[in-house]
């Protein structure tokens, strides 16, 4: 799997103290314009994101767990995705750009119409492949922003919305294995702890990292070790919900790691 980046709507936390509420930021981000480049950068990055929070919802439902909450995530989320296609779609000049989101918006129709099925064990081998088909075109618009450069913090953005996904992407393969599906999904997986890993790394050697910055870092690789710990100690029995939990503690981490790289998108872009 190529660079991975970023998760939910940026005007929101935009807009919102840094630590607010995350239900807020995904209602509200989607209602507004995007307003400067590093804005369309961040939800382009969300895009990539709702795609593996789609498939860890559909998955969820699939196997009963919480699954009226999953159902309704994954609405959400496919309204999200929708709408922050048009922000882009309005925003967006560069010629190169537009082309990516173009082949993006036709990924998107071809995966939009399993995830309005009702979850099936029999069709997720053919979702899986769509949605990775849907993550790869992700990068790609990024790849074209970047080379468009759009803003001076991309790369700090992209590598900081590689965590949020990868929350996702590890409850969602884990959810697949414990659907019968460990052949296909496994290695997938295991590569998501090397993958994290290598990102914190990454950010760790951030020269413009702030005090708090490097604090949330080393916070967040805690975190990691715990999720992986708990997906371990249950090698014999798939507990899906319960790791879901963890990857959602690593989440609300990962919030507050990107709130802090906005506040300096902001100043750095000025």
């Amino acid at each position: 799997m190529s660079k991975i980046i970023i998760k939910i709507s940026l005007l929101s936390l935009l807009l919102i103290t840094i630590g607010g509420s995350r239900a807020v930021m995904a209602t509200n981000a989607v209602n507004d314009a995007i307003n400067s480049a590093a804005e369309a950068v961040y939800i382009a990055t969300e895009q990539r994101s709702l795609s593996q929070a789609m498939l860890k919802n559909y998955v969820l439902s699939g196997l009963g767990v919480r699954s009226r909450k999953a159902d309704k995530a994954l609405i959400q989320a496919m309204a999200d995705f929708n709408q922050q296609q048009q922000l882009l779609d309005r925003f967006i000049t560069d010629t190169q750009v537009r082309q990516q989101l173009a082949i993006m918006a036709q990924r998107w129709q071809q995966v939009e119409v399993h995830y309005k099925q009702t979850p099936s064990k029999q069709h997720l081998l053919a979702l899986y492949a769509a949605n990775e088909s849907l993550l790869i075109q992700a990068d790609e618009v990024l790849n074209a922003m970047a080379t468009a450069n759009l803003s001076r913090v991309t790369p700090m953005l992209n590598f900081a919305g590689q965590q949020a996904l990868l929350c996702h992407r590890l409850s969602a393969l884990y959810g697949m294995m414990a659907w019968g599906f460990r052949a296909e999904a496994e290695p997938s997986y295991k590569q998501v702890y090397s993958q994290f890993s290598d990102t914190l790394q990454a950010l760790e050697s951030v020269g413009e990292n702030t005090p708090l910055i490097g604090h949330n870092l080393k916070s967040l690789q805690r975190q990691l070790e715990r999720t992986q710990a708990t997906a371990t100690a249950s090698q014999d029995t798939f507990l899906p919900g319960l790791v879901d939990r963890s990857a959602v503690n690593m989440l609300k981490k990962v919030d507050e790691l990107q709130a802090e790289y906005l506040v300096l998108a902001r100043s750095l872009d000025q």
